[in-house]
This record gives structure tokens, C-alpha cells and sequence, in this order.
């Protein structure tokens, strides 16, 4: 038995303007609360230092500097892994990164989005990787935002021994019901937890009076059910997930006995046969990215 606890963020967004000091303190009180609750590992959501700043995108970190010490402090001191996505700047460009720092305040690895917005895309750079990052209780990974429309990345992260899927947001309603019908699908397709953060306003949702941030953070396990959620008002959510659950699908594969989700979906999937398409495809393909730098 592994049993991890782990808590996600729903961050409360003002109507105004924040500063990176005033996310970094809100992001201190919600470590500091997940660690009261004895959660293991804390995401918070998206560009988390930035959201709400005024030409915030334009802020990035020179990677790793000021904020990345004081997450690596805070993780540290209330004995915490945490991830913690934010812009950052490196010598091979800038970058929607996720941090994941281990409760004894050292970075253990990095996630740098892979599918930018069309709005991103003018400053950020796609990221090249999917790293599996090894940590005390399991191994974990991360994607972010529109990264969820790409259900290849949830598939390559289960089969290269992800236990748990982290998904930092900043999702706009109304889309909130497609959201979780994908977070469902990706978790049920791959077996594996994915935990969701995003933000939040207050009052909460309510898109006739121009507030469209759904919240919602929540954690759902490898069946897709929603063991906790924060709904659409600012907190925490937190649950308790047995990393060596059996998984089981009732004689769907008939590969092992009892059969195994993971296990069984590792040997019938067929890489070879998506590899060769991919490639074929690739070869005729027109990139986005390449062709709005080219523009700009």
C-alpha cells in the first residue's frame, strides 16, 4: 500500500489588478493550509505567479531566480512536495513551466507546456519533453491546460510509468463540462489519477455578469470518479489515492487473471502501428508554431 495525499488549488482571482507578490503570498497561505491537512503534494494552477498581473506574460523568470528560491523555501519549510507552474526564461527561450520541488525545498524536474495557445505562442516557446519525475512516494507528470486537448500526451505519460497525472490550469467557462469530460476520459483510458488546478473569482462562476473562471479544482482516480473537488469557489481539494490499488476491468482484456488495467493496456497497445502513422503524418504537416514566429 502507497498511500499518497494529495491537495490541488482552486486560486481566488480579484476583481483587481494582482501583483506577483500578491500571488506569491496567496500561493504561501495555500502550502501552508495543504501542509495543516498533511497532504504530501500540493499543485497550484497555471502561471500561477502571474495570473491577474498586468502584462504579466511579459514577467518571466530568469529560471531558476527569486520566486523559484522561495518556492523551494516554502516546500521546504512546511515539508511538502509541490509543483509550481510559472513563466520562465532560459537561455533556449521563454517557457510555460511547471516546477516540481520535493518537501525537502530541491527541484526534482521540470514540465514545459508542449501545446501553447495561439495567444501564447507570440512569447512562449512549445516545450520538447515529457519527463516522468521521480519523487518519494511515486513517480508523477505534468501537463498544462491545452495540453489536455491532446490526448497522445496523458497516453505517452501512462505508458512510460506515470502514477499520477497533474493538469495546472486557467481554464474560462463555460467550456467546464467538455473539461471534465476529458480529465474523465484521459484518466479512464490511461488508469491513472489526474488531479486538476485552476482559478477562481468572487462571487464564484456566473458568466452574465462577466466572471469566467469555473474553479473547480479536484482530483479525480484512475476510474475517472471525482473523489474531491472545490467546486466554483477558492480552497483546496483533498483525497487520499493508493498508488498500488488494484485496477481492475472486470474481464474486458483477458490478458492476466484477474486482468489489470495498466498492465494490460501497456501490452495491447500498439506504438508500432501509431508511430508509423504519426510519422507519415508529420511529413505533410503544416506547424502552427513554426509559421506565426515566422510572421511576428
Amino acid at each position: 500500500m502507497r498511500k499518497v495525499r494529495i491537495a490541488t488549488a482552486s486560486f481566488l482571482i480579484e476583481d483587481t489588478p494582482h501583483t506577483v507578490e500578491q500571488n506569491f503570498m496567496q500561493c504561501e497561505q495555500w502550502i501552508m493550509e495543504a501542509s495543516e491537512q498533511e497532504a504530501d503534494i500540493l499543485c497550484l494552477p497555471e502561471t500561477v505567479l502571474t495570473n491577474a498581473v498586468p502584462d504579466g506574460h511579459l514577467q518571466p523568470e530568469e529560471y531558476p531566480g527569486k520566486w523559484t528560491e522561495l518556492f523551494k523555501a516554502a516546500a521546504k519549510e512546511h515539508q511538502i512536495h509541490l509543483i509550481a507552474p510559472y513563466f520562465v526564461r532560459t537561455p533556449f527561450g521563454t517557457f510555460n513551466q511547471a516546477t516540481v520541488i520535493d518537501d525537502a525545498g530541491e527541484i526534482k524536474g521540470f514540465y514545459q507546456k508542449l501545446q501553447p495557445t495561439g495567444w501564447e505562442a507570440q512569447f512562449v516557446t512549445p516545450g520538447n519533453e515529457l519527463p516522468i519525475i521521480a519523487l518519494s512516494f511515486g513517480k508523477i507528470a505534468v501537463m498544462i491546460c491545452m495540453d489536455i486537448y491532446f490526448p497522445e500526451i496523458a497516453r505517452i505519460y501512462a505508458m512510460k510509468g506515470a502514477e499520477i497525472l497533474f493538469w495546472p490550469t486557467t481554464t474560462h467557462g463555460p467550456s467546464q463540462s467538455g473539461l471534465e469530460a476529458q480529465l474523465r476520459s484521459r484518466a479512464i483510458d490511461n488508469s491513472i489519477p489526474i488531479v486538476e488546478s485552476n482559478l477562481s473569482g468572487d462571487p464564484p462562476y456566473a458568466p452574465y455578469a462577466g466572471r469566467f473562471y469555473p474553479g473547480n479544482a479536484r482530483i479525480l482516480d484512475h476510474n475517472g470518479d471525482i473523489l474531491a473537488q472545490t467546486g466554483r469557489r477558492a480552497g483546496l481539494a483533498v483525497a487520499d489515492i493508493d498508488l498500488d490499488e488494484p485496477r481492475r476491468t472486470h474481464g474486458v482484456f483477458l490478458i492476466n487473471d484477474p486482468d489489470n488495467t495498466r498492465q494490460d493496456l501497456e501490452a495491447l497497445t500498439r506504438m508500432d502501428l501509431y508511430a508509423r502513422e504519426y510519422e507519415a503524418l508529420a511529413k505533410t504537416q503544416s506547424r502552427f508554431y513554426d509559421s506565426l514566429t515566422k510572421t511576428l
